[in-house]
């Protein structure tokens, strides 16, 4: 009786745990579509609402004139956003999210997410995006976003 009494003691933890962790993916996964479908609408609001104050990004691409790696780091966020929020209405972003990897510890979060960007419909370069996320009181921020930049296969 012992063993049964543990046992669904046990089960019931890990069901009740393995559930908030599929929310919180779920929110993290929605964060994400919230920065892309901002960047499509150019909307500075929508974008700067997934980001955490002290955010940061960088890509990893090639030098365009030597094909050397080389890392680049946006100077602020609120640069980032501004950027694509003043952009003219006819321009069209677009980042193919092509996959989710999502993990989640307490209140940090990691995805892994392959893209494709098009730009005014046309597929310019693909990569990865690895986000960083931290849970706030107001739900789950980018903390950081590091990207690859290559051609498309």
């Amino acid at each position: 009786m012992k063993k049964i009494i543990t046992f669904l003691v046990v089960f019931t933890f890990c069901q009740h745990t393995f559930a908030q962790v599929s929310e919180d993916e779920k929110a993290v996964k929605a964060v994400v579509m919230q920065l892309f479908e901002g960047m499509q609408k150019h909307d500075s609001t929508m974008i700067r609402g997934t980001f955490h104050a002290s955010a940061r990004m960088q890509s990893i691409g090639s030098n365009r004139k030597t094909g050397a790696a080389e890392i680049t780091t946006e100077s602020t966020i609120d640069g980032f956003v501004k950027q694509i929020g003043t952009m003219p209405a006819n321009v069209q972003l677009e980042e193919r999210v092509l996959s989710y990897e999502i993990r989640v510890d307490a209140q940090m979060a990691t995805a892994w997410t392959p893209y494709e960007f098009y730009f005014n419909g046309k597929r310019t370069h693909c990569g990865v995006d690895a986000f960083q996320f931290y849970k706030t009181e107001k739900g789950w921020k980018i903390i950081s976003i590091s990207d690859t930049r290559r051609k498309c296969e």
